[in-house]
C-alpha cells in the first residue's frame, strides 16, 4: 500500500480528527526539518584550535585582527560571542559583559525558535488522539442500538475511527517528543559553548591587562 493509498483509507475511516491529525503531523514535518537542519548542519562550532588562535590574538591584544577572523566566517556561535565581546572591550569591563550577556541571548532566540512549537504538537496531537477515541467510542456504542442490519458496519467504523486516532496521535505525539528532546539537547551544547567562549574571553582579556 502506498502512502497516497495509505492516507486515503487513513481519512475515510479515522473520522473528523484524522484531518486535525494529519495537519498536526505535516506541521510537524516542516518545524521538525528547519529546526534539526539550523540546530545541526547551519549552526558550526568553532573548534579548539581556531579559538586557540583567537586567544592568542586577544592575549597580544590584536582585537582587530580577531573580529576580522570572526566576520571571515559566519554561523559560528562561538565566533559571534567573541566579536560582541572584543566590539566592547574599550567601553569597560561592564560594558563588555553586558553585550557578551546580548550575545548569548541573541543566539539562545535564533535556537529556540518554534521549539515551543514542537512541544505543544507533542501534548496537542495525544489529546487528538484522545478525541478520536472518543469519537470512535460513541459511534461503537450508538451501533448497540441500531438496527441489526447495519450493527455490523457501524461497530466496525466506530472501533476503526478509535484505533486509527488512537495509533495516529501515540506517533505524531511520540515523533514530537523525540524531536524536542533532540533540538532542546543541542541548544543546550551550544549556549552551553557559547557561555563557556565568554567566560574565557573575558579570562583573556584580564590576563591581557596585566
Amino acid at each position: 500500500m502506498g502512502m497516497i493509498e495509505f492516507l486515503k483509507k487513513f481519512l475515510a475511516e479515522g473520522g473528523f480528527t484524522a484531518y486535525l491529525l494529519i495537519g498536526t503531523g505535516l506541521v510537524l514535518i516542516v518545524v521538525s526539518i528547519t529546526r534539526l537542519y539550523y540546530l545541526y548542519f547551519v549552526l558550526r562550532p568553532a573548534g579548539d584550535q581556531a579559538l586557540q588562535n583567537l586567544g592568542k590574538q586577544v592575549l597580544k591584544k590584536e582585537y582587530t585582527a580577531a573580529i576580522q577572523v570572526c566576520n571571515s566566517t559566519s554561523n559560528v556561535p562561538e565566533f559571534e560571542v567573541i566579536k560582541s565581546g572584543l566590539m566592547a572591550v574599550d567601553s569597560g569591563r561592564e560594558a563588555m559583559k553586558s553585550s557578551l550577556g546580548a550575545a548569548i541571548v541573541d543566539i539562545m532566540k535564533n535556537c529556540e525558535k518554534n521549539i515551543q512549537l514542537i512541544s505543544l504538537i507533542a501534548s496537542v496531537a495525544t489529546l487528538l488522539g484522545l478525541l478520536g477515541t472518543i469519537s470512535g467510542l460513541i459511534k461503537t456504542f450508538a451501533a448497540i442500538a441500531a438496527d441489526p442490519a447495519k450493527k455490523a458496519e457501524m461497530l466496525g467504523i466506530g472501533i476503526s475511527e478509535a484505533m486509527n486516532a488512537t495509533a495516529a496521535g501515540l506517533v505524531i505525539g511520540i515523533s514530537a517528543m523525540v524531536v524536542h528532546t533532540l533540538c532542546t539537547q543541542k541548544i543546550d551544547q551550544i549556549i552551553g559553548q557559547a557561555r563557556k567562549t565568554g567566560y574565557n574571553l573575558i579570562t583573556l582579556i584580564e590576563q591581557s591587562e596585566r
